[in-house]
């Protein structure tokens, strides 16, 4: 019985452990290529690369500094972002817009 309840707290502590390790985060920076509001699907294109990314709810925009909404994120502009790997899912943490949209 003694050795089940030294098993069974070592296994609380290593769970308690792991659960408190956060997933490693990235950057990417490029220029908006699209933002699909109804999938909230970030594309940002650097020179012959393309990334697609995820704005969650609990994603921080800024527009110059200032707390924006997804709106902020129009075709031309330029972003730097944080995001993590959730599965094959790139979940924007911070995105960081700036520079004018692009002539239509």
């Amino acid at each position: 019985m003694k050795k089940f309840v030294i098993f069974v707290c070592a296994l609380a502590i290593a769970t308690s452990a792991l659960a408190g390790q956060s997933k490693p985060k990235a950057s990417y920076d490029g220029i908006v290529e699209k933002y699909d509001a109804s999938t909230r699907t970030l594309t940002v294109k650097r020179k012959d690369k393309q990334g697609e990314f995820v704005i969650s709810d609990t994603s921080e925009v800024l527009d110059g500094g200032k707390k924006a909404d997804a709106s902020a994120l129009s075709v031309g502009r330029k972003v730097d972002l944080d995001f993590v790997m959730d599965g094959s899912k790139k979940i924007i943490q911070k995105v960081k817009v700036s520079g004018p949209a692009a002539a239509k």
